[in-house]
């Protein structure tokens, strides 16, 4: 198998890199509702450890994925088809970064079919849970600041060998960032510096990178622990689009969100997921004007993020 070296032992991973090419003998069907679905590990430790995990999935069109969550911090990039995450369009290179215990979804697949890539710098506990089943757990978590973000990469021309774009969204003071890398072909860049996160991810795009003497072509994962020297990489001969995602220090605190509007008007934070409706902006993209105030945002609607009710939501104190 044409993988770099990859070590799960005593809580330390090595420096590694992963080609889809060399993965597809372990590319598994699982027959779903509504369709297919293929899971192609490229990281999976061992249960009951809290090590890097990384997998692709691979759906069929109009597959419809429930609004779940998981109980670590992830970053999912949508690397083929399309569709849409809660109320929002995704497409390939979409970033979506959920913190843990944050309920995202539903994922509905286009006529494409969709896949993405899921990354975490820590395995999950428990898989995919689900709402409303798993609602109360969420109600009785201790310190949960729930919090995501969607945002489309861009990958900028290099004036140079490398242009590293930041997605500026996708940020907060424990270390989170996310960067959109273009290389031209056969140049040779270092990542940022890793020391400051929770784990660092290189996800090729398109193209193609060297390692340890070998091509890697995308679609190709790299891992770099905190604790790890910035990893040098060079691009193939095609060049490189790549990510690289940094995930949040999990020793630190996390800032509480809070959303501020005109006395005059309220917010309304979703308890589940904490997406904020701000009436004075209203949600002019579902025909909810500027200005709308909260008694008379329609009994039906429902969030963009996680698909909760209105009832869901509670006024936020000024």
């Amino acid at each position: 198998m044409d993988i770099a070296s990859i070590r799960f032992a005593e809580e330390i991973v090595v420096a590694t890199v992963i080609a889809y090419e060399a993965l597809t003998q372990t590319r598994i069907p699982h027959e779903v509702k509504g369709g297919t679905r293929w899971d192609t590990s490229f990281m999976q430790p061992p249960k009951g450890t809290r090590l890097p995990q990384a997998f692709l999935v691979e759906n069929t069109p109009h597959r419809h994925l429930r609004t779940h969550f998981h109980d670590v911090d992830q970053f999912q990039v949508i690397t083929s088809g399309g569709g849409t995450l809660g109320k929002h369009a995704v497409q390939p290179c979409t970033v979506h970064f959920s913190r843990a215990l944050t309920p995202y979804g539903p994922i509905t697949a286009n006529e494409q079919g969709i896949a993405w890539m899921t990354l975490r710098a820590r395995r999950d506990g428990e898989g995919a849970q689900f709402i409303p089943e798993q609602r109360e757990k969420l109600e009785q978590a201790v310190g949960r600041n729930p919090w995501q973000i969607s945002e489309l990469a861009e990958f900028m021309e290099p004036a140079g060998d490398a242009c590293l774009n930041p997605l500026p969204g996708i940020r907060d003071e424990r270390g989170l960032a996310a960067y959109a890398l273009r290389m031209k072909p056969n140049t040779t860049t270092a990542l940022p510096d890793p020391s400051g996160t929770g784990g660092q991810y290189l996800v090729a795009l398109r193209g193609s990178l060297e390692h340890e003497g070998k091509t890697r072509r995308a679609l190709a994962i790299g891992y770099i622990a905190p604790d790890e020297p910035c990893l040098s990489i060079k691009a193939g001969a095609e060049g490189l689009d790549a990510l690289v995602l940094h995930f949040p220090r999990y020793d630190a605190p996390i800032a509480v969100a809070s959303a501020r509007s005109d006395k005059c008007y309220k917010t309304w934070r979703c308890v589940l997921c904490a997406f904020v409706y701000d009436e004075t902006k209203g949600m002019p993209e579902e025909g909810i004007a500027p200005g709308t105030h909260w008694s008379d945002v329609p009994d039906t609607w429902n969030c963009p993020d996680c698909a909760a009710s209105k009832t869901d939501f509670q006024m936020e104190e000024i």
